[in-house]
């Protein structure tokens, strides 16, 4: 017994310094639970600016939802209104109809870093180009080529904070290669989606104040149709619906007669669209602007309703350097009255394209140009000649409409007024032609 005594004798002078062990560990976890407590009880971080959201609780809306924003009147704004900096875009975990706007899926805040985008402009589309793949659309999907009929969507176009009045900014090309998009910099599509005919037809329905259809012209491709329409309607403080009919142009300076061919082939479709949006848009006025080659679609599309005795109900309807011969508009030109309730002509003596398109063709004048004896008049419908805004406005892709500020007002107190009005109650800048008794058309003075 003795010697078992002494044999564990050292195992219980052990005791104490597993005591003093145990005693440290409380101590460390007890300091260690109010350091982390102290951490929890500091005075409030500085947080992220929270982007300013409008509820839209309509079907289709997501993907507007998700940017801040929501279409109808006053979809878009000034983004320096809300918040300082600029808005990340979601790649992963968007926002669903299931998750609230401003954050993802996962719950996840959209975060600002820095000053980029001015305003989202939402555009739904119709187009008669071929569209490859699925349900899932990307830019790369949307072809030339003619289809048998339309391919419905939207896109959502931002507008970059660097953004001038007129112009549409895109990255530029040199001998070192194309420049990179950003936000801040270009005008992007953030947002590309394919709807069937009953989504977009649903969501056309809900009610606005107005709904401005851009139909464009020749040598423009389906994105840059798509940065027009956005370009037009933010400069024009339009707030609206905007849309956009984006027939097979090839998009190229050299392809004007397959862009030809192709104005003559959409017609179809663009009727279709107009009857889809008297049917199902639901609202107070529709505005069409049909530029340059664009305005043979839609002559196409007024001489349909004309012969099935559809009505349109086209509110306003402006062309903008018409690239039609002379003798078709005079021979269309009740069609075109017919089918809208007040229709303004922009027309030029310095458009180098109209000037380009005559002599390919052999015509004697077109819609959109001035010849020396004047414009193409017909009573009824306002013209207005721009000559004066200048020629390098114009260059080869003739867009004075939409670059020159001048323009862009007159067409934006057409197209944001709830009533019609004359020439010089818009614009008092305009001078009657060839004297105030006896006016006949209008000119910018020079």
């Amino acid at each position: 017994m003795v010697m078992l005594t002494s044999q564990f004798q050292p195992a219980n002078n052990l005791q104490p310094i597993r005591r003093v062990f145990r005693r440290l560990r409380t101590v460390f976890i007890v300091l260690f639970c109010a350091l982390g407590t102290g951490c929890a009880h500091q005075g409030l971080v500085s947080q992220p600016i929270k982007p300013h959201v409008h509820k839209a609780p309509q079907k289709h809306r997501s993907a507007f939802k998700r940017f801040g924003y929501r279409y109808g009147p006053g979809y878009y704004h000034d983004v320096r209104r809300h918040y300082r900096g600029h808005w990340r875009w979601p790649t992963t975990g968007e926002a669903s109809e299931e998750a609230p706007a401003g954050k993802s899926t996962t719950g996840a805040e959209v975060v600002v870093d820095k000053p980029a985008i001015k305003g989202v402009v939402p555009v739904y589309f119709a187009t008669d180009r071929e569209v490859a793949g699925g349900p899932s659309l990307e830019l790369s999907q949307i072809s030339y080529a003619r289809a048998a009929s339309n391919t419905f969507g939207y896109v959502t176009v931002s507008i970059p904070i660097v953004h001038k009045m007129g112009e549409v900014e895109i990255p530029g090309t040199s001998w070192r290669g194309t420049e990179a998009e950003q936000d801040g910099k270009h005008f992007r599509i953030q947002k590309l989606n394919r709807l069937s005919r009953e989504e977009f037809a649903a969501a056309i329905a809900n009610p606005a104040d107005s709904l401005m259809l851009f139909v464009h012209g020749y040598n423009v491709t389906f994105r840059d149709a798509a940065f027009k329409a956005a370009q037009i309607a933010f400069d024009a403080n339009y707030k609206g619906r905007v849309m956009m009919y984006s027939w097979p142009s090839k998009g190229g300076l050299t392809d004007y007669d397959y862009d030809r061919e192709s104005a003559l082939y959409a017609p179809d479709g663009l009727f279709d669209l107009l009857q889809l949006i008297k049917k199902e848009g639901k609202v107070s006025r529709i505005i069409v602007i049909a530029h340059s080659l664009g305005s043979e679609v839609v002559l196409g599309a007024l001489q349909q309703a004309a012969l099935s005795q559809a009505t349109l109900g086209i509110t306003e309807l402006i062309f903008a350097a018409p690239d039609v011969d002379r003798d078709v508009y005079l021979q269309r030109a009740s069609q075109i009255k017919a089918a809208a309730g007040a229709v303004t002509l922009y027309a030029s003596s310095t458009d180098l394209a109209l000037l380009a398109s005559m002599k390919k063709a052999q015509s004697k004048s077109r819609m959109g140009f001035v010849t020396k004896n004047g414009p193409t008049l017909v009573p009824g419908i306002e013209t207005i000649d721009v000559s004066a805004v200048g020629s390098e406005m114009f260059a080869l892709n003739h867009s004075t409409y939409s670059t020159s500020r001048a323009v862009l007002d007159d067409i934006g107190r057409i197209i944001s007024s709830s009533t019609h009005l004359r020439p010089p109650q818009r614009t008092p800048t305009f001078r009657s032609m060839p004297d105030d008794s006896n006016t006949t058309y209008w000119m910018y003075p020079y």
